[in-house]
């Protein structure tokens, strides 16, 4: 299973923010930095997550991201999901009709069966679960 860069990108950010514990903001100029990416893909994902309710972003001076207390009770499961933002994560039949589809396939009966054991398996950990041994030298220049 590959995940998309948006899910990728995401759980970048949710895991620095969940490091933080609340104890600073962070900025998107800081996140652009830490993690080299984009920073308009990188709005685009803190407002995502915003939208969610898994950040928290305040504008200004004092402004910065935050990770909720939704975020860090989520399963990664359930994370993961939601972040995929597809219904068929694994294949569809539909949006590229296939010309198995109405020969009785188990293809996509499969795929989604091992997508959801995929879920479950990782709805066994939280964010907190994301650990490293040395947090400051993958940050440090």
């Amino acid at each position: 299973m590959r995940l998309n860069h948006f899910t990728d990108f995401s759980m970048r950010v949710l895991m620095y923010l969940n490091k933080k514990n609340n104890t600073d903001s962070s900025s998107l100029d800081e996140l652009t930095e830490r993690f080299n990416i984009s920073r308009n893909h990188l709005v685009k994902v803190v407002q995502f997550l915003s939208n969610n309710g898994l950040v928290l972003t305040k504008r200004g001076k004092n402004g910065g991201i935050l990770i909720s207390e939704k975020a860090t009770q989520m399963r990664l499961g359930d994370l993961i999901n939601l972040l995929e933002q597809d219904e068929t994560p694994v294949i569809s039949c539909i949006s590229k009709p296939c010309v198995f589809s109405s020969h009785n396939c188990k293809l996509k009966s499969f795929l989604d069966i091992a997508y959801q054991a995929f879920l479950d398996s990782l709805n066994k950990n939280r964010l907190s679960d994301l650990k490293f041994e040395d947090w400051n030298s993958i940050f440090s220049p």
